[in-house]
């Protein structure tokens, strides 16, 4: 545990334990600190190439055995979305998750274009289970079955898990080197800025395995009714695509459902997947059974009518997930006030200390069109 008082790491002995909570010596981590050389952004590169070279494939071991080669497995489909909002150049607009593109662009995300074959990709399964779990959905038309809807979570919660894992790692290279060459008072402002990242990434690592030990059973078969879905559908392609996870702390009547910062409790999850196939446009949200704060926020979603649900659904997107990714053609085609509401949302879903608008997802002054529910039905 880190302590970030000045008096107390000023009588630090060298062999006592660091202040920074590292677990190393004072003399093996951060004494003489402001003497080092800074980090510099070829040492963040050469770590991100490093990490993101990571290969895992996430299938259970107790029911899936005898791993193949890795692949570069998309969380979002490239058939069934990504291509179906690209442009012309096959480039959909989103955002380039990394600490370089972080640090050049001061913690201000943006749309960035990218292309369908690197949007959303992660390594985290062998080509062997990635087609034994995925091709009930990849190779098929998608008609809302169970057995979809459980894979389609699956991969969503593999790929956050992938994320987590990633970012845990990040946190600990910012807090190794981020406030090399810096006076005592920038380092200690600098750690307190990333230990409460940190430690919420471990946390919710840890609960995000959960999550996905439930799934384990359920594709084991042993247990067939642990998740609630909610599909809803269009008769058109959507404009946006994304495959993510959140915990909604607040419905689309801005009815407060759980406190994130309560370390005591775990919260509620929301897995949730917005593609197309064959042509029709699918939104599939996923979660536990027992989850009632997901029901409530489920039931605010439903109470919506139909011809603004759209709308309602973008403000949820942009603010809830960073991995999104939406059509340049439909971008371009919105006007100012309409982009900019979108980019105002996206720096909360990408960025987890931006402020959060008040009414984040009951504001409906600014509408969008571009895909009309036509069907929803929960899954039984």
């Amino acid at each position: 545990m880190p302590i970030f008082d000045i008096d107390y790491i000023l009588a630090l002995g060298r062999n006592d334990k660091c202040w920074c909570g590292s677990g190393l010596k004072f003399k093996r981590c951060h004494i003489d600190r402001e003497r080092e050389k800074p980090m510099s952004k070829s040492e963040v590169i050469v770590f991100e190439r490093e990490i993101f070279k990571k290969e895992v494939c996430y299938a259970s071991k107790e029911f899936f055995l005898e791993c193949n080669n890795i692949i570069k497995a998309h969380a979002v489909s490239k058939s069934s979305g990504l291509s179906d909002i690209a442009d012309s150049t096959n480039h959909v607009l989103g955002l380039k998750q990394n600490l370089v593109n972080f640090q050049k662009s001061k913690g201000k995300f943006r749309f960035e274009r990218i292309g369908i074959n690197n949007a959303s990709t992660f390594k985290g399964f062998c080509a062997k289970h990635d087609k034994l779990l995925f091709s009930c959905f990849e190779d098929k038309p998608f008609v809302g079955t169970r057995e979809q809807c459980t894979a389609l979570t699956y991969r969503s919660v593999a790929k956050e898990i992938y994320a987590k894992e990633n970012a845990v790692e990040a946190a600990k290279f910012m807090s190794r080197n981020v406030d090399r060459g810096l006076p005592l008072i920038l380092q200690i402002d600098k750690q307190e800025k990333i230990y409460p990242y940190r430690l919420g990434s471990e946390m919710a690592l840890h609960e995000l395995y959960t999550l996905k030990n439930s799934l384990d059973s359920k594709l084991s078969n042993n247990s067939d009714n642990l998740y609630s879905f909610l599909v809803i559908e269009s008769t058109s392609p959507l404009p946006i695509v994304v495959s993510s996870i959140t915990n909604p702390t607040h419905d689309f009547k801005d009815k407060h459902l759980q406190d994130l910062a309560d370390l005591e409790s775990i919260p509620d999850y929301l897995i949730f997947n917005a593609f197309t196939s064959h042509g029709k446009g699918f939104i599939v949200f996923s979660w536990s059974k027992e989850a009632e704060v997901i029901d409530e926020f489920i039931n605010s979603l439903l109470e919506i009518d139909k011809k603004e649900m759209f709308s309602y659904l973008v403000n949820f997107f942009f603010s809830s997930a960073e991995n999104t990714f939406i059509s340049p053609d439909w971008w371009n085609s919105l006007n100012t006030e309409q982009q900019h509401k979108i980019e105002t949302f996206f720096k909360v879903g990408a960025n987890y200390t931006a402020e959060r608008p008040k009414k984040l997802l009951a504001d409906n002054s600014i509408t969008f069109a571009g895909w009309e529910v036509k069907n929803l039905y929960r899954v039984i």
